[in-house]
This record gives C-alpha cells, sequence and structure tokens, in this order.
C-alpha cells in the first residue's frame, strides 16, 4: 500500500508588483512565486527585486 504524505504547511503562490533593483528605468512587472509563506515568498525574490505584495494563491497538488 503507498503512503501519501500530507505537507504540513500549504503552499501557496505569490503575486507581487516588482522593479529590478539593477535596473535605471522602474518598470513595474509582476512575478509569482511558490512558497509556504510571505516571508519565505519576498526572501526568494527580494535580492533582485523591489517587492510589493499583490496577492497569494492557493497551490492544488496533482494527485
Amino acid at each position: 500500500m503507498a503512503t501519501t504524505l500530507t505537507p504540513t504547511r500549504p503552499e501557496f503562490c505569490f503575486l507581487f508588483a516588482a522593479i529590478r533593483r539593477n535596473t535605471l528605468t522602474a518598470v513595474p512587472r509582476m512575478v509569482r512565486t511558490v512558497a509556504d509563506s510571505e516571508h519565505n515568498a519576498r526572501r526568494l525574490l527580494a535580492r533582485d527585486y523591489v517587492l510589493s505584495f499583490a496577492g497569494r494563491l492557493p497551490v492544488k497538488a496533482v494527485a
């Protein structure tokens, strides 16, 4: 019998309006990443972008 592991923390797709840090022209774009919290999502993107939170969507696992 197969064992199905369920994650203890749900994952979400976080959306941010972002501006690249190394660009002279400030052109905002939408970026998205999958993480278990907004803090972790920001950690993934903060090195390259100045971020403004835009939304959080649930990620459904495909079985």
